[in-house]
Order: C-alpha cells, then structure tokens, then sequence
C-alpha cells in the first residue's frame, strides 16, 4: 500500500485559490461526470446560470440543487473553500487540531469550529461501518 502524497498548505491554496475551485473538486468528488439530483436522484438535470447559490435544476422533480444538496454541507452558510481547508487541517494534523486553533485559521467563531470539525468527524465515522448498534459485545478486564 503506497502512503498518500502530503500536500503542504502553500499548495493546499495553489490547488484552491478560490470558491470556485473548491465548488469543482467537491463536483468532481460526489458525481465525477454529470450532476445527479441530490432530492430525488435524477440525472436529467439541467444548469442554471445566475442562479447562484443552487445553480443546478432537475428536470423531472423540478428542485433546485447545489453540491451540497443532501450532505453534512448542506445547512451550512461556509464557503466551500473552508470546508476544504478544514477538512485538510483535520487530515494533516497528526494529533488532531483544536477548535480554537481551527477557528483562528478558518476566520471564524470557536463554536463554528467545533461544530464543522463534529460534522466532519461524523461523515468519517459514517462511512467506515463498524458501529457496534444491535450486535452483542463481550468485554473482559483489559
């Protein structure tokens, strides 16, 4: 198993100068080639331009969508280029990141912070599928 390339955080800003960019990569991430409807899972979808802050439209359920439609994304005000750098800080960090460290370098509240390294934390634990709901478990004196 080869160890994924570090990237530095001079590079971090090269590859994400801008919302832009950032709105791409998340693009890229969740659907690859074509935007899906994140309501009713459609791909019949067609852009909108000027409509900013949802600015894909689906053609059968005739919604409204963003990238962030239907993810830990959705209900936050953040630029995506924070999120991106906060899941970097968080990826990078070998002991972890405080909030208030976090908070400093994203511009924004301790509690805004804590409550997106939460989100993000969430979404991994997610994904991982080894919870221990429904299952019986022993436990000796170790």
């Amino acid at each position: 198993m080869t160890n994924p390339e570090t990237l530095s955080t001079f590079q971090f800003f090269q590859k994400f100068p801008d919302e832009e960019a950032a709105r791409k990569h998340f693009e890229a991430q969740r659907w690859s080639k074509e935007p899906v409807c994140g309501h009713c899972g459609s791909v019949n979808v067609t852009e909108v331009k000027g409509h900013k802050p949802m600015p894909y439209r689906c053609k059968n359920c005739r919604k409204h969508f963003s990238v962030r439609t239907g993810t830990v994304l959705a209900e936050s005000r953040l630029p995506l280029q924070k999120w991106l750098l906060a899941i970097y800080m968080l990826t990078s960090a070998r002991k972890g990141i405080p909030s208030t460290q976090m908070a400093r370098e994203l511009g924004v509240t301790q509690k805004t912070a804590w409550f997106l390294a939460q989100r993000i934390r969430e979404t991994w634990l997610k994904d991982r599928g080894d919870y221990m709901d429904g299952d019986q478990m022993q436990v000796d004196e170790t």
